[in-house]
């Protein structure tokens, strides 16, 4: 398991201390500090820029538009682990905003408590009665670069936050 996380130099600063330094550097101690530093690093990641993560990303499929890249979890201060890192960039079209996706790990973090730190959500998608895996999201307004963030709850665990997904439109 990985304990430094970053897409470029800024974001492996503001995360060194999940390596044991110091607290005062601004690493996110928790997930609500940790998702606006990935979801502002992500916005200028490109194929051609990938090289540069401090993250090891490992393509693990292709289409003909689309690269899939995985990386190893992450630890957070809190102890809150970051896993199932998926992120989504385009070959051709560097207008197509990276998809960045990730599930937040032993700890239940509730469907109140991120209404807490994300209060404007509405519903995005919800439950057809096909799986016990489908999911009830909420999502953000997109930002100012027309980026959303979702959060995600499973009908198998509906209290516990299952999967985080920063996308622009």
């Amino acid at each position: 398991m990985k304990t430094i996380l970053g897409f470029k130099i800024g974001l492996a600063i503001a995360l060194l201390p999940c390596t044991g330094m110091a607290e005062e550097r601004g690493q996110p101690q928790n997930i609500w500090q940790f998702i606006p530093v990935a979801s502002s690093a992500i916005k200028s990641l490109s194929i051609d820029n990938l090289d540069s993560s401090l993250l090891t990303f490992r393509l693990s499929n292709e289409n003909e538009y689309i690269n899939f890249y995985t990386a190893e979890p992450v630890k957070l201060a809190d102890g809150l682990l970051i896993s199932a890192i998926e992120l989504r960039l385009s070959k051709n079209r560097p207008a197509i905003p990276p998809l960045f996706v990730f599930s937040p790990s032993n700890q239940c973090i509730t469907p109140a408590t991120v209404k807490e730190h994300y209060h404007d959500l509405s519903m995005t998608d919800y439950p057809r009665g096909r799986s016990e895996n489908e999911v009830t999201s909420f999502s953000t307004p997109a930002d100012i670069n027309g980026q959303k963030i979702s959060f995600s709850f499973t009908v198998k665990d509906p209290d516990c936050l299952s999967r985080v997904v920063i996308a622009g439109d």
